[in-house]
C-alpha cells in the first residue's frame, strides 16, 4: 500500500514493521473517528470552495462505505497500510477518484491523529463516567441498607473505633463521586478541536476551524497550533491520572474485601459464583477477581509513568514518540471499565455476616468513646485519656 508521503523509494520492510506493526491494531479502534474527521474536513473544504458538490458527495459516499465495512469487520488495517489515515485516504482514492487526493488538503496526520484520539478519549470518558455513576449509586444504596450493622474500624490494621458496614460502603460511593467530578473537569479541558493546526503551525488557507469543531462535537477550537501538539502529553497524563484515581478507589475496596472475607474475619459472605478454586485444595474459595483489581491498579500506574516519561524532554511540536502513548491510554480505559464492572459484581455479591460483625465489636474499640464520656463530665481530655489507657493496660 502506497504511503501518503511516498515517492519512488520503497520503505525497508523491517523499518515498516518496527514503526507500524503494533500501531495498526490500535488504529483499528480509531476507524470511526478518522472517518468523522475526514467527513468534517470534506464539508469544510466544500464550504471554502476547495472541493465541489460532486466531490463532497463522493467523499460522503466513500466514508459511509468505510463505516459499514468496518462495522462488518471488513475494513481491516494490515501490514503496509502504515496507519488508519493512510488506509482511509487510499481507499477513497482507489474507489472514488480525485476526492481521495483532495481530502487531506489543509490537514496533516499530526492534527488528524490528535482529533481522532481526542474524540475517542471523550467517548471513553463518558463511558467510564456512566459506569461510575451506576456504581456510586449502588454503594450509596448499600450505605443506607447497612447503616445499622456494626463494624470495627481499623487503623494500622488494628481495631480502632466502631463504625458500620453502611459507613464503609458509603466511603467508596463518595470516592467514586469525586472521581466523577474529576472526569467532568478533564472532559472540559480536552474538549477543544486541534483540526486545522496541521503539522502544528497552521496552513496558509482560509480553513474554518470553528465549523469543523462544531461538526465533530468539540465545544471550542484549540487556537494555538503549537500547543495542539504540546498538549498531547499533558492531556494524556490528565486522563491517565484520572484512571489511576479510579483504580485507587477500586483497589481499596478490593483489598478490604479480600481481608474481610477471610475465615479469620468472616465479616462478609460472598457468592460462590464469584470465586475460583484450587487445583489441589478442594476446600478453597478464592476471590481472584479482587486480587486482579489490585494487580491491574499497577498496570494503570505503569501506563501513567510510561506515558509521562515518553513525552518528557521532547522539543515543541510532533515527535514519533507520541505514537507510544496510544497503547497505555487505550489499555487503561479498557482495564478501568472492566474493573468497574467486576467491582459492581463484588459489592452486589457480598452479604454482611451480622453475627461475626457483632462479635468483632469487642470492648477495646469503645475506648475513645469512654474517654470522651469522661470529658463530657468535666475531666480534661488528657487526664481522661490516661485513665482509660491505664484501665486497658492492667
Amino acid at each position: 500500500m502506497k504511503k501518503l508521503w511516498q515517492n519512488n523509494i520503497e520503505l525497508d520492510s523491517q523499518i515498516e514493521q518496527f514503526e507500524s506493526g503494533q500501531n495498526l491494531s490500535l488504529d483499528q479502534k480509531l476507524v470511526p473517528y478518522d472517518v468523522k474527521v475526514n467527513l468534517a474536513q470534506a464539508k469544510m473544504l466544500h464550504k471554502i470552495g476547495i472541493i465541489n458538490e460532486v466531490e463532497l458527495n463522493a467523499a460522503k459516499t466513500g466514508l459511509k462505505k468505510i463505516l459499514k465495512l468496518n462495522e462488518k469487520g471488513k475494513f481491516l488495517l494490515e501490514f503496509g497500510d502504515e496507519d488508519v489515515h493512510t488506509k482511509v485516504e487510499n481507499f477513497l482514492t482507489e474507489n472514488y477518484g480525485e476526492i481521495g487526493k483532495k481530502i487531506h488538503t489543509g490537514k496533516s496526520r499530526n492534527d488528524q491523529i490528535l482529533a481522532d484520539m481526542l474524540m475517542y478519549e471523550k467517548d471513553k470518558l463518558l463511558e467510564i463516567k456512566k459506569i461510575l455513576k451506576e456504581l456510586a449509586n449502588i454503594f450509596s444504596q448499600k450505605e443506607k441498607e447497612y447503616n445499622e450493622i456494626p463494624m470495627p474500624g481499623y487503623t494500622h490494621m488494628q481495631k480502632a473505633m466502631p463504625t458500620s458496614v453502611g459507613v464503609w460502603c458509603g466511603s467508596f460511593g463518595k470516592s467514586l463521586t469525586d472521581d466523577i467530578t474529576i472526569i467532568e473537569s478533564i472532559y472540559k479541558i480536552i474538549d477543544k478541536s486541534p483540526l486545522g493546526s496541521a503539522a502544528g503551525f497552521d496552513v496558509p488557507l482560509p480553513l474554518d476551524k470553528k465549523y469543523t469543531a462544531k461538526i465533530l462535537g468539540f465545544k471550542k477550537v484549540q487556537e494555538n497550533p503549537i500547543y495542539c501538539q504540546n498538549s498531547k502529553g499533558k492531556y494524556d497524563l490528565l486522563i491517565l491520572s484520572t484512571m489511576l484515581n479510579i483504580m485507587m478507589t477500586l483497589n481499596k475496596f478490593a483489598t478490604d474485601v479480600i481481608v474481610f472475607t477471610t475465615t479469620e474475619f468472616g465479616f462478609f459472605d460472598v457468592k460462590k459464583e464469584l470465586c475460583t478454586g484450587s487445583s489441589i485444595m478442594p476446600q478453597k474459595k478464592n476471590l481472584d477477581a479482587a486480587e486482579l483489581i489490585k494487580g491491574k491498579t499497577h498496570t494503570v500506574l505503569g501506563n501513567m509513568v510510561m506515558a509521562g516519561s515518553m513525552v518528557c524532554n521532547l522539543m515543541s511540536g510532533y515527535s514519533k514518540d507520541f505514537q507510544e502513548t496510544k497503547k497505555p491510554i487505550m489499555e487503561s480505559f479498557d482495564e478501568v471499565a472492566a474493573c468497574l464492572g467486576i467491582t459492581k459484581l463484588l459489592i452486589n455479591g457480598l452479604t454482611p455476616n451480622v453475627s461475626k460483625l457483632k462479635a468483632a465489636m469487642t470492648d477495646e474499640i469503645f475506648a475513645t468513646h469512654k474517654t470522651l464520656q469522661l470529658v463530657a463530665q468535666g475531666t480534661s481530655f488528657r487526664d481522661a485519656y490516661k485513665f482509660i489507657k491505664n484501665n486497658y493496660e492492667k
